[in-house]
């Protein structure tokens, strides 16, 4: 009797043990939920094991480099240093400690790196010119972006890593003002002394159905927009702009190359670094009527003669080429995108033997000329003429909010 009071006895202590365990497993793991709504960019969050294997990252192998303060992690991503395997991979994913204040990010053009899809989306201007105090408007030092929650970053990060936003990414705690815990944020975005204007990515919280999630970064009213610089800091311009470095942290070289590299991750030893105290990079002069620079893995493409204004939607186009394989879209996907991602594309002139860039499969959708209003055309306005049209549609709609698919 005692051994088998014993055994029972013993039975659930043991069970309590294996489930605690799978508690601090759980905890480690990163991030909590899926928050990938449809439009974001790059490949399915939920694939990520089949996209990446033997336990791989979108970022793996990237020219990304995590600027280290002191020869450490910045304070804020001392945590996610610990539980992440590389360094940069910490300052991409987080988790980052902000208190849940939020934070907001600054994609700036960095020289000797091209910057892609960043030319097309500058939004906001540095509070420390007489030309952007004066007009909330003024958006020529490139791309900011925030949120009231922390853990929003991975999502925000990862999609603009694969929009290919690409430039020297600066990041702080701190998104609305709190005055319980000022430390934490001491200069926050709303202050009005960061930044004239900033995109905001909302929460997509545990129990929403991210699949009616459009874009996380649109339609919720909480940019901070129309608002400017405050005024009661214009003795700051010409001044560095005044940030703590404790509650910030950089990354060179941010953003989705395009390109195959062989460069390992980079170890924190071997990572540049800041010595505290030390000013922030100044934002560099830009020019955002720079043309577009192509892909020079591709060849570049002419375009057909503007008498030709046709498009079918199942057409493919090349976006780049990855791993010697050719990443392709339809002309049908294209439509879909936002005008912006539609813009980005469009831009883009080169391609291979096989597949057009989209502005020449795409010609209608890029606006590069506009069909005769008797011209039959499948170019996706109206009914699609195809017998096979829902089917092509449903191949598309499987493929998720995936932007690439190998051929």
């Amino acid at each position: 009797m005692m051994r088998a009071t014993t055994k029972v006895g013993l039975l659930p202590v043991t069970f309590l043990l294996f489930g605690l365990s799978l508690c601090v497993s759980a905890q480690l793991d990163w991030p909590e939920y899926n928050q990938q709504c449809q439009d974001d960019a790059g490949p399915p969050f939920l694939d990520d094991e089949e996209t990446f294997p033997n336990g791989g990252k979108y970022h793996d192998g990237s020219a990304a480099v995590p600027i280290l303060q002191d020869g450490k992690c910045a304070p804020v991503m001392q945590n996610a240093c610990q539980q992440r395997p590389t360094t940069i991979g910490a300052y991409l994913e987080g988790p980052i400690d902000c208190g849940d204040q939020g934070w907001y990010c600054r994609i700036i053009i960095e020289d000797g790196w091209d910057n892609i899809g960043l030319r097309a989306d500058y939004n906001f201007g540095h509070c420390n010119s007489t030309e952007n105090f004066e007009d909330a408007g003024t958006d020529k030092d490139g791309h900011c972006h925030g949120s009231s929650y922390d853990n929003t970053y991975y999502w925000w990060i990862r999609d603009h890593w694969h929009r290919q936003y690409n430039g020297r990414l600066r990041c702080c705690c701190g998104w609305y003002s709190n005055t319980a815990t000022p430390e934490i944020s001491p200069e926050p975005l709303y202050n009005g002394r960061i930044a004239n204007r900033c995109d905001y990515r909302r929460l997509v919280t545990p129990t929403e159905d991210v699949s009616k999630c459009r874009d996380a970064n649109e339609d919720h009213g909480l940019g901070f927009d129309d608002i400017g610089c405050n005024p009661a800091y214009i003795d700051q311009i010409g001044k560095p702009i005044p940030e703590d470095d404790s509650k910030c942290w950089e990354v060179s070289k941010f953003g989705d190359s395009g390109l195959d590299t062989t460069r390992a991750p980079t170890p924190a030893s071997a990572a540049p670094t800041r010595s505290e105290g030390t000013e922030p990079t100044p934002p560099p002069v830009t020019d955002p009527t720079l043309p577009p620079v192509t892909d020079p893995t591709l060849p570049p493409v002419e375009a057909p003669s503007e008498d030709d204004c046709t498009q079918k939607r199942k057409t493919k186009f090349i976006i780049k080429r990855k791993n010697k394989k050719n990443l392709v879209k339809k002309c049908q996907w294209l439509e879909n995108r936002n005008q912006k991602q539609k813009n980005n594309f469009c831009k883009r002139k080169n391609g291979t033997k096989k597949f057009d860039p989209p502005r020449v499969s795409c010609r209608i959708t890029c606006e590069i000329c506009v069909p005769d209003e008797d011209e039959d055309s499948d170019s996706g306005s109206g009914s699609d003429s195809d017998e096979n049209a829902d089917a092509d549609s449903a191949e598309d709609e499987d493929s998720g909010n995936n932007m690439y698919i190998f051929d």
